[in-house]
C-alpha cells in the first residue's frame, strides 16, 4: 500500500501519526540524555549521531509524506477511495447519520443499526428541527424458514455464531421494531419511519442517504464499500433498495404517521409474541460490532 493509501484511513493515519511522533520524541529525549549524562566517549558519540539522524530523516520523511498526501493525487488510489477499512466503519456511519436527513437501510436483524445510529438520527432530526425521512428493511421474522436459514448462515460463518437460533433471529429483529416504534411515536412530526419485512436474504447491508451509501458485510473484520451519490456505481444500490422495497410486506403506519404502538398490529404469531420482553431487554445491549 502506497504512502497515500495509508493515509486516506483514519485509522492507520492516527496510528501512523502517532507512531512517528512517538519514535522522534524518544530520538529526540535520547539525543539531548546522552548530550548531558554520557561521557564524551566514542561510543556515545556515534550513538547521539545515531539518533540525530534518525530524528533528521524522521522528520523529513513525515514532511515529505504529508505534503505528498494532500498536495498531490495518486491515480492509483482514486479506485481505494470507495473502500473503508473494518476499524473505519462505524465513524463513517456514525458521520453519515450526523449529518443526515434521510436515512435508508436493508439489514436483516438491525442490531447495530438500532444501538448506535438511529440514537443519531433522532438527535440530528432534534437539533435540525428537520423532518426525517428513514426506511428501514428488516428480515421478516414472521417466516420461520427465512429465519432458519439466516441463523444457520450465522452458525457456520459468523464472528457470534455460538448465538444464532430461529428465536435469537426473531427476538433481534422484533428489539430493532421496538425501537423504531419507541423513536416515531416520541418524536411525531420530525421523524417518519417506514417499516418493511423482506424474504430476501443478502450478506451485504446496504444503508445511507440519498447522497451516500456504504455496502458493508455481516463480518465486522470485512471491509466495506462507500458510493456517493456522483459514483455510477451508487444507482445500482439505489435502484436495489427500491426493487427490495417493492416486493417486501409494507408495515402500515397509523393515522398520525407513526408506527402502530402493539407488535399485534404487526405480528400475530404467538411464537413471536411471546419473545417481546426477552425481546425488550435486548434494547439495552450494545452493538455487536463495538471493538
Amino acid at each position: 500500500m502506497t504512502l497515500s493509501g495509508v493515509l486516506s484511513s483514519p485509522f492507520q493515519k492516527r496510528i501512523f501519526l502517532f507512531t512517528s511522533f512517538v519514535v522522534l520524541a524518544v530520538s529526540v529525549g535520547g539525543v539531548f540524555l546522552i548530550a548531558i549524562l554520557a561521557p564524551p566517549t566514542p561510543i556515545w558519540s556515534a550513538l547521539s549521531n545515531l539518533l540525530i539522524s534518525v530524528v533528521a530523516s524522521g522528520a523529513f520523511a513525515l514532511m515529505s509524506g504529508l505534503y505528498l498526501t494532500y498536495l498531490f493525487v495518486d491515480p492509483n488510489d482514486l479506485a481505494a477511495r470507495s473502500s473503508i477499512l473494518p476499524q473505519d466503519i462505524g465513524t463513517a456511519l456514525e458521520r453519515i447519520a450526523s449529518n443526515a436527513t434521510d436515512y435508508r437501510i436493508f439489514v436483516r436483524t438491525g442490531r447495530h443499526f438500532r444501538s448506535d445510529i438511529l440514537p443519531i438520527l433522532v438527535r440530528q432530526a432534534r437539533q435540525s428541527r428537520r423532518r426525517m425521512q428513514v426506511r428501514v428493511i428488516l428480515l421478516d421474522l414472521r417466516n420461520a424458514a427465512v429465519c432458519e436459514r439466516y441463523a444457520n448462515f450465522r452458525r457456520t460463518s459468523s464472528f457470534d455464531h455460538k448465538l444464532w437460533s430461529v428465536d435469537h433471529v426473531r427476538t433481534e429483529v422484533l428489539a430493532t421494531i421496538l425501537a423504531l416504534i419507541q423513536a416515531s411515536r416520541e418524536n411525531l412530526g420530525l421523524i417518519d419511519i417506514e417499516l418493511f419485512l423482506t424474504t430476501r436474504l443478502s450478506t451485504f447491508r446496504i444503508e445511507g442517504t440519498a447522497d451516500e451509501l456504504l455496502v458493508t458485510r455481516e463480518d465486522p473484520k470485512d471491509t466495506a464499500m462507500r458510493f456517493r451519490r456522483s459514483d455510477s456505481d451508487y444507482s445500482a444500490f439505489s435502484t436495489e433498495l427500491d426493487w427490495i422495497c417493492a416486493d417486501a410486506f409494507r408495515v402500515e403506519n397509523q393515522g398520525d404517521g407513526s408506527l402502530p404502538t402493539a407488535i399485534t398490529s404487526i405480528v400475530y404469531d404467538k411464537e413471536i409474541i411471546r419473545l417481546e420482553p426477552k425481546a425488550k431487554s435486548s434494547l439495552a445491549n450494545p452493538s455487536p460490532y463495538v471493538r
